[in-house]
């Protein structure tokens, strides 16, 4: 969560949930990336795990996005320091700017992406640009995953790549957050009643995946022009 434009309302986290770099982990030993793209590089935990997997598999570069890394009121460059104690310094390209300037920068310089993980500022906006450019960086074949789609806008961000590109799903169907108990029982009921399929993609979700979420990108596809679908 590190590209807002007011960096005295960031708040700490410590990154994903042990399950979730689990997951992680397995997609990239999977992917098996050269090239990887990090939008939020906050405390460093996802950027440790890629850059290890990078390691292991011969890959050559993790460029990580984070305007506020080593600003006094952002991170203090915990991120970079993490990194750096776990051996993986020379792995790591930093960009410290805003994602809607370093995303397009990217972009005009020709530069494509294996993997690429999404875990910025959280509002519908940011995702919306993130997951844009991202989709123009990412080769065909790559895989875009993207953290807390639990949260609305972040959900409903990814709902348009799941209507309006060629991805294929590598992660169960995501989970937006319910509060009342009434939303919560519903959607359980409605699992049920989707039958043994339904119910182990909700246990996987509960167990492996949590808040994060994963696709593979088929082909390039610009939407067309009076390309609507609801999502």
């Amino acid at each position: 969560m590190d590209n807002s434009g007011s960096h005295s309302s960031i708040q700490a986290k410590s990154g994903m949930r042990t399950e979730e770099y689990v997951t992680l982990r397995k997609l990239l030993h999977e992917q098996k990336p050269k090239l990887t793209l990090e939008i939020g590089m906050a405390n460093g935990g996802s950027s440790v795990e890629i850059c290890r997997i990078l390691r292991e598999q011969g890959g050559t570069r993790h460029t990580a996005i984070d305007p506020f890394q080593s600003h006094e009121k952002g991170w203090k460059g915990k991120g970079i320091e993490l990194v750096r104690e776990a051996g993986f310094i020379d792995l790591l390209e930093m960009i410290e700017d805003y994602d809607y300037l370093a995303l397009p920068k990217l972009v005009s310089e020709g530069r494509q992406f294996d993997f690429i993980l999404v875990d910025g500022w959280h509002s519908f906006d940011y995702t919306f640009i993130d997951l844009f450019f991202s989709d123009l960086l990412l080769r065909p074949g790559g895989i875009v995953a993207i953290h807390d789609t639990g949260w609305p806008a972040v959900h409903k961000a990814c709902r348009f790549i799941e209507t309006h590109k060629p991805y294929d799903h590598l992660s169960p169907p995501m989970g937006v957050e319910i509060k009342s108990l009434a939303g919560r029982l519903w959607r359980r009921a409605k699992q049920m009643l989707g039958g043994p399929r339904a119910m182990e993609e909700a246990r996987q979700r509960r167990t492996q995946w949590y808040s994060l979420a994963a696709y593979r990108k088929r082909e390039n596809h610009q939407v067309a022009n009076n390309g609507w679908a609801p999502f």
